[in-house]
């Protein structure tokens, strides 16, 4: 082989090399979380009682690594390259118990002869459509209990919750949109539990649009 012909060839290595290189070159996963920052260190002792959240439905096309989002009447989008962190209900549930225990911490007087909240999660809805809104439904039930015990003598709290916030385009607005909606229900969820007896009714059913 001449000269010329060899380096010919070795530079046509090098040029599809290259091109390989470049054509491999993967799209960067980006992953994101429910759960707000925390706003402080916490110990163990500053936690008056236990928080037990268990999230017992979710739609089975939701409960995926990947975000899911509304392209159209009849068509959902997976973004392959924008995940949860972890399970999606993982995700549900962790956010939605520091949500509680933030608001719970400030809310003295009535929480004095409780133990545990027990928080069970339905979901019916959670879509979000780019640049347009984003949608939390869910059924709740809490029971309040002292020593292993429901304390108050009655049967635990049923609700609804649906919230219709408005989002910004962008992947992280889309999640910072769903963050706010579990603040909301948190809020939703501690009015019931420190209303009268007699609000509880009128309070049950939370609907809010952002």
């Amino acid at each position: 082989m001449s000269r010329h012909h060899l380096r010919f060839t070795l530079a046509a290595l090098v040029n599809l090399g290259i091109g390989v290189s470049i054509g491999c070159t993967s799209v960067p996963v980006h992953y994101y979380t429910l759960a707000s920052p925390p706003e402080k260190a916490r110990t163990a002792s500053e936690i008056p009682f236990a928080i037990d959240v268990r999230v017992n439905h979710i739609p089975p096309q939701l409960n995926r690594a990947e975000l899911m989002i509304r392209t159209g009447p009849t068509q959902v989008t997976l973004l392959e390259n924008e995940r949860w962190a972890s399970p999606v209900n993982d995700e549900i549930k962790e956010a939605l118990r520091l949500e509680l225990q933030r608001r719970l911490d400030r809310t003295t007087g009535w929480r004095v002869a409780f133990t545990k909240l027990t928080l069970d999660i339905d979901v019916q809805q959670l879509e979000a459509e780019f640049g347009r809104y984003a949608i939390l439904e869910v059924s709740w039930s809490a029971d309040l209990s002292a020593t292993g015990q429901q304390s108050n003598g009655t049967a635990p709290t049923f609700c609804t919750f649906r919230a219709d916030e408005k989002i910004q385009a962008g992947y992280a607005e889309l999640v910072e949109g769903y963050q706010r909606e579990m603040a909301a229900l948190a809020d939703a969820i501690v009015a019931v539990l420190t209303s009268p007896a007699s609000g509880i009714d009128a309070s049950c059913r939370k609907s809010i649009a952002g």
